[in-house]
C-alpha cells in the first residue's frame, strides 16, 4: 500500500503535462515540489503552466495509510468528490473549484488515485475572537450566508418519505446494529448510548420544517475557516474541501457552519478525562463566547432582512428556514447531537458527559440522566421498526437496556 510520503515531483509534472495534452510542461509552485499542502486526507500540489500568469491547477492526492483508508475507501472518496464537483458545476454553483480530471485507480503516472481541480486564488480565512475586524467579520458572514443559500437553491431536490428524523434515525440505527453485534467487545459507545442518541434525535429537528415530500440540498459538511478562501479585501473567492459534501435534509444543510459552532475540535477534547462538575461543565460548554454570540446575532439579523425582502423570491423563504434553525435556544446542543450521528468519537464524548443535557435550555434541561423506561421504549421501537428475527440481536439489545 502506498504511503503518506510526497510522491515524485517529476511524476506530478509529467501527469500534469499529459493531462494538458499540448506538450506544455508545468511547474510546481508555493514549495509544493518539496512539501505539498495538507487538505483533509489529501496532499495538494500547485501547478502553473508557462502560458498562465498564475497557478492553474490544484493536484489532490489522497493519503493511503491507516486501517480506515483502504484502497477501496480512497477510491470511493475520489469518486464521490469528483461526482460532487461535477454536480455543483452543472448546477451553476459558482463557489466550488472546477473539476479538471480525476482517476480513482492506480494505473496512471503517479500510481495513485488523484483529483485535479482549478486553483482557488487567495488564502484561507483566519477566524478567531480577535480577527478579522468587526466590519470584515460582517462582510464574511453576509457572503457565507449568501453562498449557503445559493447552494440550497442550486441543488435542492424533493424526496418523498425522507424526513429529517427518518434520515438521522437511519444513520443511528446502523450504529445500534453495529454496537449490538459487538456487545462482547465493549465498544464505545455501546448499545445503550446509541439508543439514547436515537431518542434524542426528536429534540434536534424542527417539526415546522418537516414537509412532504422533504427538501434535500447539498451541504458542504466541513465549512471551517481553512476551507473558506478570501482575497486581501475579505472577498470570498471560493470554498474548497468538498470531500465531506453530501445531500442532506434542508434543516441539516442549514445547521451552523463549523466556524460558528461550539464543538470538540482537538484530540485533547475528545480524550476520556471527565469533568468533576458535569452540570457546570455542560452549561459552560454550551454557552458561546461573547464574540461568537455577536457573530450569530448578526447572522440572524441578516437572514431576517433577506426573509422580509419579497424581491428575494425563493431565497427569502430559504433564509427564513435557515434563520429558524439558527435561532433555537439549544442550537449548540442540537449541532453536537447531529454531528455525533456521523462521528463515533463525538458520540462517545457526548455519552461520557451525559449528552450535555444539563446544559440545555429546553425541557431536556432537568434530566441528569436519560430515564431507563425511555431507553427501553426506544429499544422496543427499534426492534419493531427493524422487524428483525435475529433472537441473539434482540437479546443483546434488551440486555444492554437493563444494564
Amino acid at each position: 500500500m502506498a504511503s503518506n510520503s510526497p510522491i515524485s515531483p517529476g511524476a506530478v509534472l509529467a501527469l500534469g503535462s499529459a493531462l494538458r495534452n499540448d506538450g506544455s510542461w508545468p511547474m510546481l509552485c508555493f514549495g509544493t515540489d518539496c512539501s505539498p499542502f495538507q487538505s483533509g486526507w489529501s496532499q495538494v500540489y500547485a501547478l502553473r503552466f508557462p502560458d498562465d500568469r498564475e497557478v492553474s491547477w490544484a493536484f489532490h492526492v489522497p493519503a493511503q495509510t491507516g486501517p480506515s483508508l483502504t484502497p477501496k475507501t480512497v477510491a470511493a472518496v475520489v469518486e464521490s468528490e469528483a461526482s460532487m464537483l461535477a454536480k455543483l458545476d452543472e448546477s451553476g454553483f459558482r463557489w466550488s473549484p472546477k473539476l479538471i480530471h480525476y482517476d480513482a485507480g492506480h494505473d496512471n503516472l503517479i500510481k495513485r488515485p488523484y483529483l485535479v481541480m482549478s486553483w482557488v486564488h487567495g488564502k484561507s480565512l483566519e477566524w478567531t475572537n480577535s480577527a478579522p475586524k468587526p466590519q470584515h467579520r460582517e462582510k464574511i458572514l453576509r457572503q457565507i450566508m449568501g453562498i449557503q443559500l445559493e447552494l440550497a437553491e442550486r441543488t435542492k431536490v424533493s424526496r418523498p418519505g425522507a424526513s429529517t428524523l427518518t434520515f438521522l434515525t437511519t444513520v443511528v440505527d446502523g450504529k445500534v446494529m453495529n454496537a449490538a453485534r459487538e456487545v462482547d467487545k465493549e465498544p464505545a459507545p455501546g448499545v445503550r448510548d446509541c439508543l439514547i442518541h436515537r431518542a434524542l434525535l426528536r429534540y434536534v429537528i424542527h417539526k415546522t420544517l418537516e414537509f412532504e415530500p422533504s427538501i434535500f440540498s447539498v451541504s458542504h459538511g466541513n465549512l471551517a475557516a481553512e476551507n473558506i478562501i478570501v482575497d486581501s479585501d475579505y472577498n470570498i473567492t471560493g470554498i474548497v474541501g468538498w470531500s465531506s459534501a453530501r445531500a442532506l435534509p434542508l434543516q441539516l444543510a442549514f445547521r451552523l457552519p463549523r466556524f460558528l459552532a461550539t464543538k470538540p475540535d482537538s484530540p485533547n477534547q475528545l480524550a476520556p478525562q471527565l469533568p468533576d462538575d458535569l452540570p457546570a461543565f455542560a452549561k459552560q460548554y454550551l454557552q458561546p463566547s461573547p464574540t461568537l454570540m455577536a457573530d450569530r446575532h448578526f447572522v440572524r439579523l441578516y437572514l431576517a432582512s433577506l426573509a422580509a425582502d419579497h424581491d428575494q423570491g425563493e431565497r427569502a423563504s430559504l433564509a427564513q428556514a435557515m434563520k429558524h434553525v439558527l435561532s433555537d435556544l439549544d442550537v449548540n446542543w442540537q449541532y453536537l447531537i447531529i454531528e455525533a450521528c456521523f462521528s463515533k468519537g463525538l458520540q462517545a464524548w457526548l455519552a461520557d458527559r451525559g449528552w450535555l443535557l444539563l446544559g440545555t435550555k429546553g425541557h431536556m434541561a432537568s434530566l441528569a440522566d436519560f430515564p431507563p423506561e425511555k431507553i427501553m421504549h426506544e429499544a422496543e421501537e427499534f426492534l419493531r421498526e427493524k422487524g428483525t428475527g435475529d433472537d441473539s440481536l434482540r437479546e443483546a439489545i434488551l440486555k444492554a437496556c437493563d444494564s
